[in-house]
């Protein structure tokens, strides 16, 4: 699921803004160290927090008729830097630009609207800015070993990861109980 929901968000900017956008490690293409690409923005996933709030409680479903064993499903945020290089100082922050400016317009992505989420089987993705001050954007880029190039974080809400075992189990029909007297 992670893989196929930043591949979404890569695809929607691919087909809405000039510049175009990659799925790469930022730090290794800044130094050097991989492959050459041709794009002017990198979506980079530099951390995952679970969220705990959203836990659902359910832990079987009925399926054909069949109760299945299931574990509450996982949600996450996601953050995505994304960021502009290889174009030239001004190009790449006209190209920030256009990433911001296409968040500012449309910060939500629903499966409704996007079959490509639906059969990756996403429901709902939200993009939201994350400011940073200069003490944490150094703190972000010593982290991740490389030189400040113009960038901006994003945080991708509530990609939640559920998942059914196949194997049936047996419902509760019946509940015995036993009571011990105090003597």
């Amino acid at each position: 699921m992670l893989y196929p929901a930043i591949e979404n968000i890569q695809r929607v900017l691919n087909d809405n803004i000039n510049p175009t956008a990659a799925i790469a490690n930022v730090v290794e293409l800044v130094n050097g160290n991989d492959e050459q690409h041709d794009a002017d923005i990198f979506i980079s996933l530099v951390n995952i927090e679970e969220i705990r709030l959203a836990r659902d409680q359910q832990y079987v479903v009925k399926v054909n008729g069949e109760l299945l064993p299931k574990n509450p499903p996982v949600h996450f945020d996601l953050s995505l830097l994304f960021t502009a290089y290889g174009a030239g100082y001004e190009n790449n922050i006209r190209n920030l630009q256009e990433v911001m400016t296409f968040f500012q317009k449309q910060s939500a992505f629903r499966a409704t609207d996007y079959s490509a989420l639906a059969a990756d089987g996403i429901q709902r993705l939200t993009m939201e800015m994350v400011t940073l001050g200069l003490e944490q954007l150094q703190q972000l880029w010593s982290m991740l070993g490389g030189k400040y190039q113009p960038s901006i974080l994003y945080k991708m809400r509530m990609l939640t990861i559920d998942s059914v075992q196949e194997n049936p189990v047996a419902p509760i029909t019946q509940i015995q109980t036993h009571f011990k007297g105090k003597n």
